[in-house]
This record gives structure tokens, C-alpha cells and sequence, in this order.
């Protein structure tokens, strides 16, 4: 099953599967032990400053990331969608039972090959090692001198090899295999810049408006009753009830992967999870079934028949199953510690905010207010032992990383909704894009 491409070409596509191309030649990189799978990428990205693509391969703790780097001639081509790793694939079959495999494959010439190639793959600990595409005498140097239980097409030249071939390999591509775009930012220090002024300029306007604020609560000192007694008992109040409990939605999203995509005559077509509502709802798609297929498909979820907007006309194609989940509120403030005010804050968790940016998670801060707010305070009115409250949200989190991201975001931030939108792919564990909205908490001052 070889592939044979028109010139121009990229020489290391090298076969053609069912579920996409295979692609050789990747340098596999290990990342630091501890860093989370966002931080590992890109610091495998680091080290290969040029890479656009890559791949990854996993056995137990051991984790590597392949690199693809586009040679001169291929800069302007662009890789065919779901292409798979050749290693990825290999490892993914031999590494339960041989984490020190080896694997060399032959790939007659044609298209941009001018001679007989053959395709090198060595693994350590399950993960690869080697990957190349090269001649027979310098597939040899690459196996090393290291015996290796062997996987080959050619039992002439490896007698105690198992038989293998690019049929058998395709049989293991899936996304854990695909070759993926990095998402990269290729320029930083333009974003820190505007950051920077955007955080110099919104403190000269707040340090305006205070400056004003000021000025008018003195001419109304003499018949405004002082709000400070009313707004620390506001607080107290309120306090208990601040935040959603971060463990309990992250454990109420993690059921989504759980989710059914498809049911008899239903498609899902999103889902979300409520703090506030304490449920999670999954809006569904009629192909054919009716509302009991629901009812029966997801036993003790709630239905609710979805009305057209502006109308009071049912929607019979759309439905809504409701499931209750569990979500405290609990009160953000430590009790060792006031709230870090909203310069420090940002200062002590720029860094990590800034790897997200790099890897295209988008995560908003809108302006923050008074909180509690008091509806008779005085303009300007800041108590020392203020709270300030705005919203904040995050776009753009890949499916796989988005109950990292909600455990490892900054602690003053309380995630009240994830929501995911499934379009037409079904597919709740792949390429989809997650959003998250919440509450961020700073002092006032």
C-alpha cells in the first residue's frame, strides 16, 4: 500500500491508509516529568523552533512528542489531513509487549524517491526513539548495535523478525496517532507589549476616575451615612456563597467525555454545565426518533421540550435533557490571607496566563467592580476591605486539556459554565473547542 505523489511531494508520506496517509521521519522529544501536557508541547515545540506539526505516543508514565519539520523543498506544501505517525502507530501495537521493538519497512522508489527507501522506527520504554526514512546501509546504523525484538517485510535480511507491512500499521492510526498543527504565536513580546500598555493605560483612566470620584464624595459627606458598616455586613453575607466548588464542576464536566453522541434517532449537538443551575444540559438533535427514545436512552435525566424564538411553537426537531449535578458554593477568601489585589495577581500568575496565550487558550478578563455592590454608595466609594468582582472567560480550550485548564487556572477565579458545541463531527473527545465563563475575585485595593 505505498503512496505515490506528484511532484512536488513530500518524501516521507509513505503509505496510504483507510483513515489517512502515514508519516515518517519525526524527531521524538521528551518533555521535563511534572509539566502539564500544554507546558510539555510547547517546550517540545522550543526545541525544535521550526516545527509546524507533530504527533504524539505515550506508555504508562513515558511520554514523547514527534516533531515535524518541513524541509526546504516542502515549505510550501502543507500535509494532508489526518495524516498519522508511522512510529505513533507501531508503538501503539508493539509497546504492551515490546517496549524495546524495531521496526524497518521498505518503501519502493517513485514520485520524489529516486531510489529504494526504507522506514526505520526503534522504541525505548514504549515510546519512539528512532524515526527516519533512509537508505539500506544507513537503516542498519540506525537500528544500532542494541538487540531489539524486530518487525520487518523483509524476513530475508531480519530472519527472526515478525512479519509486518504498512497495511498492518494503518490498522492502529486514530486520533492518538494524527498528526496535529501546533498552535504557536509568533510574536510574544508584541502581546506583552500590549498588555503592558493596556494594563499602564487602564490604571491611568482608574487613577482619573478615582481622583474624581473622590472630589464628589466629599461634597456629599455631609447627608451620606457612612455605607462602610452596611457594605462589611453585605460581604459577610455573601461570602459563603462567593464561588462554585472548583473539584465538584471539574468532576460534573469530566461525565461529558462520558456522554452518548448518539442515541436512537438523536444526535447531540452541545453540552453545558451550570454551577448556578446545578445541572448539566445536553441539547439534542432529532434524526429520526422521538422524545420516549430520550427518556429511555438517559434514564433519570429531565426532558424539556425547546420552544422556537420569539414563538411559543415547539421546536419537535431540538430537545433538552437536564441532569442534576452537585455543585457547593463555597467562600474564595482564604482564611490565612486576604485576596491578593489585582496588579499582584496577575503579576504572580502572568507566566502560566502567558503559555495558554502561546497555545491559542484565550482567557478574558472584563473590568472588575465593587463587590457586593451597594445601591446608595457613594461614587468612589473603595473600602480597604473591599472586594472586586468581574467576569471572565476562556475560549478556544482543546477537548483534551479542558479539565487541566479548569483545575490549574489562577485560584481567585470561580468557573461557573463550560459549554461545548459538537456541530456535526459527534465527537465530544477530539478536536472540539471548549469555553468556560466565570467570576474572578481581587481586593479592592
Amino acid at each position: 500500500m505505498s503512496l505515490e505523489l506528484n511532484p512536488p511531494g513530500i518524501e516521507r508520506l509513505v503509505a496510504a491508509g483507510a483513515g489517512g496517509p502515514l508519516l515518517a521521519g519525526l524527531l521524538w522529544r521528551a518533555p521535563q516529568a511534572g509539566h502539564s501536557r500544554l507546558r510539555a508541547l510547547q517546550e517540545a515545540r522550543a526545541l525544535t523552533t521550526d516545527a509546524s506539526h507533530f504527533a504524539q505516543a505515550q506508555a504508562g508514565a513515558h511520554l514523547r512528542y514527534g516533531m515535524y519539520q518541513a524541509r526546504a523543498a516542502e515549505e510550501t506544501l502543507r500535509l494532508p489531513r489526518s495524516t498519522h505517525s508511522v512510529a505513533a502507530c507501531f508503538a501503539r501495537l508493539v509497546a504492551a509487549v515490546a517496549p524495546n521493538a524495531a521496526l524497518v519497512l521498505s518503501v519502493p522508489a517513485g514520485g520524489q524517491r529516486k531510489e529504494d527507501k526504507y522506514v526505520v522506527v526503534c522504541l525505548d520504554d514504549g515510546v519512539p526513539v528512532v524515526d527516519v526514512l533512509c537508505n539500506e546501509v544507513e537503516a542498519r546504523n540506525a537500528l544500532g548495535a542494541e538487540a531489539r525484538p524486530m518487525w520487518s517485510d523483509n524476513p530475508v535480511a531480519y530472519p527472526n523478525s515478525e512479519a509486518a507491512d504498512f497495511a498492518w500499521l494503518a490498522q492502529a492510526a486514530d486520533k492518538s496517532t494524527r498528526v496535529l498543527p501546533i498552535p504557536i504565536n509568533p510574536w510574544p513580546w508584541v502581546m506583552g507589549l500590549a498588555a503592558l500598555a493596556l494594563v499602564g493605560g487602564g490604571w491611568s483612566a482608574w487613577h482619573r476616575l478615582q481622583q474624581a470620584a473622590q472630589l464628589r464624595q466629599q461634597a456629599e459627606a455631609a447627608r451620606a451615612a457612612d455605607p462602610l458598616p452596611r457594605y462589611l455586613q453585605a460581604l459577610a453575607q455573601r461570602r459563603p456563597g462567593m464561588a462554585s466548588d472548583r473539584a465538584a464542576l471539574v468532576s460534573a464536566v469530566a461525565r461529558l467525555f462520558e456522554a452518548r453522541v448518539w442515541v436512537p434517532g438523536w444526535q447531540l449537538a452541545s453540552a453545558e454545565c451550570s454551577a448556578v443551575g446545578q445541572s448539566c444540559q445536553l441539547d439534542w438533535v432529532r434524526k429520526g426518533g422521538t422524545y420516549e427514545d430520550l427518556r429511555r436512552a438517559l434514564p433519570g435525566a429531565r426532558l424539556e421540550v425547546l420552544n422556537a424564538p420569539g414563538g411559543g411553537a415547539p421546536l419537535l426537531d431540538r430537545a433538552r435533557m437536564h441532569r442534576s449535578v452537585a455543585v457547593p458554593r463555597i467562600d474564595l477568601i482564604p482564611r490565612d490571607r486576604p485576596l491578593a489585589a489585582a496588579a499582584s495577581a496577575f503579576e504572580v500568575f502572568g507566566p502560566q496566563l502567558q503559555v495558554w496565550r502561546t497555545a491559542d487558550v484565550v482567557l478574558e478578563f472584563k473590568r472588575a467592580q465593587l463587590w457586593p455592590r451597594l445601591a446608595d454608595a457613594p461614587p468612589g466609594f473603595l473600602p480597604a476591605q473591599g472586594v472586586m468582582a468581574g467576569e471572565v472567560e476562556m475560549r478556544n480550550v482543546p477537548g483534551p486539556f479542558i479539565l487541566e485548564a479548569l483545575r490549574d487556572a489562577p485560584p481567585f477565579i470561580s468557573w461557573e459554565t463550560v459549554h461545548v458545541d459538537l456541530g456535526d463531527s459527534g465527537d465530544a473527545r477530539g478536536a472540539l473547542k471548549f469555553m468556560a465563563s466565570g467570576v474572578f475575585y481581587v481586593a479592592a485595593r
